[in-house]
């Protein structure tokens, strides 16, 4: 990737400050990082963010989320991985839950029940692809939850603060130099590590002469200017909640070296590099580099120190890349000497809604949004949680744009990152630039940049592939193998006739909850048979993805309300499972009920056990799904059932024994007393709209049996459907409990409508409402805003 054009020449403007400056001309670019850089960068990325519904939970409620996996590259939907993986881990990194989901376009969504293993405490969700585990970057998405157990915290009380602070002096790119003017940033936090707002400090040095002042924002950032002086020693004093802190500025101060500071001014960044003189006898001619990138293109300048002591490069914003640029300096050995962060809001595509409105119609109200930007010609998904307007509950530090353009390029963690993204005005991207001057190296270690062997360990998955190894025995000129029908996939042929491979794949398998898959061959008369398979699925466990890295918890609120007790807490069970007594099984009714309980949990469809007066109700089959509402015919004429769906709209249903695709020949008054039990799956499952009709029969029923004509395969790991989000039912709906940590929608999946609309139907609250809606339209548009309305 030599000569890069990601900036233009005609671009660059070089000044000239205290001494002269001749202009750098292009010289050939230095093979050792340009070649590291593209062996380590060629690979694709993925970013993962996760919209979660709240951030603050009760125990007995359901975490709704909504991932989104993008391209880290062009921030579009990723449409290469379809696997995505989530888990919740408590405080000692005990994994509690853990799921597979699968991505379609980039979305998907599900819930978590926050059941009987979890407590009062902080606990940790995660999403990560298997990919994303190839870097050390956070592609990934890492968050903290809070989850409150009425029964182990009788009172939600007023939290306390103790008051101390934490102080951090981080010099502009990472020195302090002799005799020049450094720019020095400041990070104050309390005693849980929130940022301590509005604190006033003051710089003295040695004899106690006042240097400079300055005021750190609400998230405790603030900067300072600093004449470093060898032989002088400096202090920073602050004063807090009526205490006065003293810290000693600890940084040491390099006699030889180079300082880098950056101004954005005027649509430019305007980026400085400057020594002193005595550097200047030892850097002066050197071929020192300027490195841009963004963790994908890279541009190199050849920066030489003549006799000048500052050399000033101005950047065009639009020539930059939209979000976070990493400006390195290296020596002549290429070496990285001093980094910088700088982040570009031009380039960012965000979308707003136009207007809010609500219709009512019985207990119920509609909400419409409008996006008049979003082109219904192209994907788009918004999800939206919707708290009461006084809610303590939506404490989250970062939404879509900020963990999808700022947060996978830095190392640390950001308090409260989606401020600096919501009304952005010229003072936030001043205090988001003085958030990344103390942020220290970037996410992209050069060290490891350049030692890294560019091997990537973990490949993209695409659904679960099988290797099926063929016995020795088993082999033959030519074997043909049958996968029967599923709920997954069509029926599938695989033909090995390359006797030096003893094995083949099944790829893009997803199966979910207890789904197996059958396989059969056939003999030489090709009559089917079992196969003689060993099958090994990829696949085969949750990984688990091992992070240095941890969310900040939800900021505390310091003034919560004590009069929560546990009684106001306690709404109704939102999983609908009733908590009973010592059951005893008396008599074969009861026997049936546990029998049909087993059965329906590993199903799609609606379970009927076949008895003794299914059969004398209904003799045939045919008769029997009369009774289920199909429409269905033994037609004597040509000895065939025929079975359909009564509206015409729907094609017929698919209709399988014991897992093969029926012959509708073989099931012409085919007799119940053949038949254990019946599934009846209404709309089918992953796009199949028509549904279907699953027979499994007595093992030695009088029909030929198929079920010892396949080989059953039981996957270790299948992937969990979607589930439908339950709001809790509350005993009150306006008291101060509901206000501050009720639930009342969340719609994970919203899809405009051909004029840009959403539409968000709710049981009418009796409080005022906040919507939290973020999504992705426009192949490569973000959407994150928050609405307030009244509805009474």
């Amino acid at each position: 990737m030599k000569n890069s054009t990601l900036f233009s020449v005609s671009k660059l403007v070089f000044f000239i400050t205290f001494l002269s400056f001749n202009l750098l001309t292009a010289q050939e670019d230095p093979i050792d990082i340009l070649d590291s850089y593209e062996d380590y960068t060629s690979g694709a990325r993925e970013v993962v963010y996760v919209h979660l519904n709240k951030s603050t939970y009760i125990k007995g409620e359901s975490i709704g989320f909504t991932a989104y996996v993008l391209d880290k590259k062009d921030k579009k939907p990723s449409l290469v991985t379809t696997n995505l993986y989530v888990s919740i881990e408590d405080e000692k990194n005990n994994v509690l839950q853990k799921k597979l989901l699968k991505v379609e376009n980039g979305v998907a969504s599900n819930i978590i029940e926050l059941d009987s293993s979890f407590t009062s405490g902080y606990y940790t969700f995660k999403a990560y692809t298997n990919w994303m585990r190839n870097f050390n970057e956070q592609n990934y998405f890492i968050e903290s939850v809070r989850i409150i157990d009425p029964k182990a915290e009788e009172y939600l009380e007023t939290t306390t603060v103790e008051n101390t602070i934490d102080a951090q002096f981080l010099p502009e790119g990472g020195h302090l130099l002799n005799g020049v003017i450094n720019n020095v940033g400041v990070v104050l936090k309390d005693s849980k590590g929130y940022g301590v707002a509005s604190v006033k400090g003051e710089v003295r040095d040695q004899k106690d002469n006042l240097v400079t002042q300055f005021e750190v924002n609400q998230f405790g950032i603030g900067k300072f200017p600093l004449l470093a002086e060898i032989g002088n020693s400096y202090k920073v004093n602050l004063s807090y909640l009526n205490k006065d802190y003293s810290f000693t500025l600890n940084e040491k101060i390099e006699s030889i070296g180079v300082t880098m500071s950056l101004v954005n001014h005027k649509n430019k960044a305007i980026v400085s590099l400057t020594t002193n003189k005595e550097s200047l006898k030892h850097i002066k001619n050197k071929p020192y580099s300027l490195t841009v990138h963004n963790g994908e293109k890279i541009e190199v300048l050849d920066i030489v120190f003549n006799n000048q002591l500052d050399i000033l490069t101005v950047f065009d914003l639009e020539m930059l890349t939209p979000g976070v640029n990493i400006l390195t300096l290296f020596n002549e050995k290429n070496q990285p000497i001093i980094e910088r962060l700088f982040f570009n809001y031009n380039g960012i595509d965000v979308i707003t809604s136009s207007n809010l409105s609500a219709s009512k119609a019985g207990d119920s109200i509609t909400m419409k949004l409008n996006f008049k930007d979003i082109s219904a010609q192209q994907f788009n998904n918004l999800s939206v949680s919707v708290l009461p307007q006084e809610t303590k509950s939506y404490g989250r530090h970062h939404n879509i744009l900020s963990y999808t353009y700022l947060q996978p390029y830095v190392n640390g963690t950001i308090e409260q990152a989606k401020y600096y993204f919501t009304d952005i005005s010229q003072e936030k991207q001043m205090e988001l630039d003085n958030l990344l001057i103390t942020q220290g190296w970037s996410s992209y270690d050069w060290q490891h940049i350049f030692n890294t062997n560019p091997s990537l360990n973990y490949p993209f998955e695409q659904g679960i592939t099988l290797k099926a190894n063929i016995h020795s025995e088993n082999k033959a000129s030519e074997s043909i193998y049958m996968m029967h029908t599923s709920n997954i996939t069509q029926p599938r042929f695989f033909k090995v006739e390359n006797l030096e491979y003893n094995y083949f794949y099944i790829d893009s398998l997803f199966p979910v909850k207890s789904e197996r898959l059958y396989l059969s061959t056939f003999d030489k008369k090709e009559i089917i048979q079992p196969p003689k398979l060993y099958l090994q699925s990829t696949p085969n466990e949750i990984p688990h993805l091992f992070s240095l890295r941890y969310g900040l918890n939800p900021k505390d609120n310091y003034t919560i309300a004590t009069d929560l007790n546990k009684n106001v807490m306690q709404f109704e069970k939102i999983n609908r499972v009733e908590e009973l007594d010592e059951v005893i099984v008396k008599g074969e009714l009861d026997k049936k009920k546990i029998r049909l309980k087993e059965l329906s949990e590993n199903a799609f469809g609606r379970i009927t056990i076949i008895d003794e007066n299914e059969i004398t109700q209904h003799m045939f089959l045919s008769r029997f799904l009369q009774s289920k509402g199909y429409i269905a015919i033994d037609v004597h004429d040509a000895s065939v059932l025929f079975v359909t769906n009564r509206s015409s709209f729907n094609p017929p249903p698919a209709i399988f024994v014991d897992n093969f695709r029926a012959n509708m020949n073989e099931l012409y008054l085919y007799s119940m007393d053949h038949i254990d039990y019946i599934e009846i799956e209404k709309n089918g499952t992953y796009g199949r709209n028509y549904g279907a009709i699953k027979i499994f029969t007595y093992p030695g029923s009088r029909r030929e049996n198929n079920r010892n004509k396949k080989l059953e395969f039981k996957f270790p790991l299948t992937f969990t459907p979607e589930k439908k989000f339950y709001v809790p039912k509350y005993r009150y709906y306006n008291d101060d409990f509901y206000k501050g940590y009720g639930t009342i929608a969340w719609k994970p999946e919203l899809v405009t409508d051909a004029n840009g609309y959403i539409s968000i139907k709710i049981k009418q609250p009796e409080v005022p409402v906040t919507l939290y809606i973020e999504g992705i339209a426009n192949d490569g548009s973000f959407i994150f805003e928050e609405k307030t309305i009244s509805l009474n």
